[in-house]
């Protein structure tokens, strides 16, 4: 007697709730990595007190960014806030940093940019307030890292006219510095844009020193461009 052939199973269903779990799961770990990187600016005195923002995009017209006035050492990942493309608060119980227009210009201008990092690195600042010009192309490793340099001129902080001195310096520049206010990094990543923000601070410090000892000079344009070739990076 042939045997009876066993029935074939139904396909099984995707489950409703995977994308959702991942999609929160991304968030919780998007949370605790601008938490890590607020610490880190805030362990390597790039901010103090309740300065500096750091935003991430979630998705299209979503972004993660730190609460407005607080000591961004401390935060905890349910302090950020989640926000659309116009600035309005999605989730979270806190305010949206009052710098978030610069940041949301950022992200509007350059697709590339998936995070941003405003501190306020005490040397770079100075040399801002001392009217030197930007530390670019002082050691190999900076021309690599941050790019040519830009200087925004002073806007008031936290309104409009910041994002405006701004938007003439997107297309080529990835670290901007914020006369007498702070400076702007930008990253395909976090760490990308909080390692650009170290760096600028670190080379500040070598031109501060360097001009102390008495003089501080660029590498010449030709040695930019051997540099530039052998890190792989496109000729400027």
């Amino acid at each position: 007697m042939a045997r009876r052939r066993p029935a074939a199973r139904a396909p099984r269903r995707a489950q409703p709730h995977a994308a959702p779990r991942n999609a929160a799961a991304g968030e919780r770990a998007l949370r605790a990595a601008v938490v890590e990187i607020c610490r880190r600016l805030h362990a390597r005195d790039l901010i103090g007190a309740g300065e500096g923002n750091v935003s991430v995009r979630l998705g299209p017209d979503r972004f993660l960014v730190t609460p407005s006035g607080a000591n961004k050492g401390y935060l905890a990942p349910g302090d950020l806030v989640v926000v659309d493309g116009r600035g309005a608060v999605v989730t979270g119980g806190g305010r949206a940093s009052t710098e978030l227009r610069m940041h949301l210009a950022a992200y509007a201008a350059r697709e590339d940019v998936a995070a941003v990092v405003h501190a306020h690195p005490v040397t770079a600042v100075a040399l801002t307030v001392a009217g030197i010009p930007p530390p670019n192309d002082l050691v190999p490793e900076a021309a690599v890292t941050l790019g040519e340099i830009a200087v925004a001129p002073f806007a008031t902080p936290g309104t409009d006219e910041v994002p405006a001195s701004l938007a003439p310096l997107w297309p080529r520049h990835d670290v901007v510095l914020l006369e007498r206010h702070g400076a702007l990094a930008l990253g395909r990543t976090l760490d990308e844009a909080f390692d650009r923000m170290e760096t600028l601070e670190r080379v500040a410090r070598v031109a501060l020193v360097a001009r102390l000892a008495g003089r501080c000079e660029p590498l010449p344009a030709e040695a930019i461009a051997k540099v530039l070739a052998a890190a792989g990076r496109p000729p400027r």
